[in-house]
């Protein structure tokens, strides 16, 4: 029996046991901020990202929008795309009919896994008002709907400045250059005849305290906690869309729990609500997992905080502890 929703995640495949190293970067940021990247690094004129390129909708009528699930998002080759990366083809088709581009809330429920290969994505506009957009879409594959989403969407580029209350601060990680290099570490075990790293791996710049990565030699934290500093492996501009990959992008934080095999964490629900756009650097992230409960479900929470010391983005998905 095929599961019944999409897994974000595959441990023992995307995140395999080996050692990690420690690789710099230029200009590392203080504990708890992300290193600022040179402004000539995103400027708009850049030809369009892998990202941008693989989340790219074409309209067809009548509400309908296809797109293209490319294996490079895949959590382990050949398998079911990254969730967030799902949503994010899906976003992308949903805004397109709207004066507001950027999603402020986005809820997907995840009914089948998707596969490699054309989707179709068919969108109701609900709402259009002066400040939001509210909208709803069905991604699908033939006759067999894959995910359903609504969301709520703002123009996000007036959002400057000092927020007006926080009351939490950006994770105090150690500086980015005495982090684990997860993205490097992960392709040279597969040059070195290890197991292949995870496609999704590479499309990120991925650099994690060594302390949060003891799961993966066997020695978990004994708590859910995952995190760290991550960017685009290609120097693309992080963007609103792309925030919504970020928040499904690393290990599940059960792993680090010490209660729980290393195996498939099925999503079931995932929501990110976006506060703003990102300022260019370094977005750094925590992600937890706090309870799970009879029947073997969890939550994972997650913060994104951009290079400014702003939260850009929280995120929580329900899924079902690995089996």
């Amino acid at each position: 029996m095929p599961p019944p929703c999409l897994g974000p995640r595959n441990a023992r495949s995307s995140w395999s046991r080996g050692t990690f190293r420690t690789a710099p970067r230029a200009e590392p940021g203080p504990p708890g901020r992300a290193a600022s990247v040179p402004s000539a690094s995103r400027r708009s004129s850049v030809p369009a990202s892998r990202f941008e390129r693989d989340t790219a909708v074409t309209a067809i009528g009548g509400g309908r929008y296809q797109g293209a699930i490319d294996p490079g998002w895949a959590v382990i080759d050949g398998a079911a795309p990254n969730g967030g990366y799902v949503m994010a083809i899906a976003a992308r088709a949903m805004r397109e009919p709207l004066p507001h581009p950027d999603p402020v809330t986005l809820t997907a429920h995840f009914l089948a896994p998707p596969e490699p290969g054309q989707v179709d994505i068919d969108i109701e506009v609900i709402r259009t008002g002066r400040r939001h957009s509210t909208v709803t879409a069905r991604l699908h594959q033939g006759d067999r709907e894959r995910a359903r989403l609504l969301g709520t969407f703002a123009d996000l580029a007036t959002v400057t400045g000092d927020d007006h209350r926080v009351d939490r601060l950006p994770p105090s990680w150690p500086p980015v250059d005495q982090c684990v290099d997860a993205t490097a570490d992960g392709a040279s075990r597969a040059q070195d005849g290890g197991y292949p790293a995870p496609p999704i791996l590479l499309r990120f710049d991925h650099r994690m305290p060594a302390a949060l990565t003891t799961w993966a030699q066997g020695e978990p934290l004994g708590r859910g906690e995952v995190g760290g500093y991550v960017d685009w492996a290609d120097d693309g501009v992080m963007d609103t869309l792309g925030l919504l990959t970020v928040a499904d992008c690393y290990p599940p934080a059960v792993f680090n729990t010490g209660d729980s095999s290393l195996g498939w964490v099925p999503t079931i629900e995932l929501t990110v609500q976006i506060r703003r756009r990102p300022a260019p650097g370094y977005l750094t992230t925590r992600f937890t997992t706090e309870a799970i409960t009879a029947g073997g479900y969890l939550e994972e929470d997650g913060e994104l905080w951009d290079a400014d010391g702003h939260l850009v983005a929280l995120s929580r998905q329900l899924a079902l502890a690995p089996r």
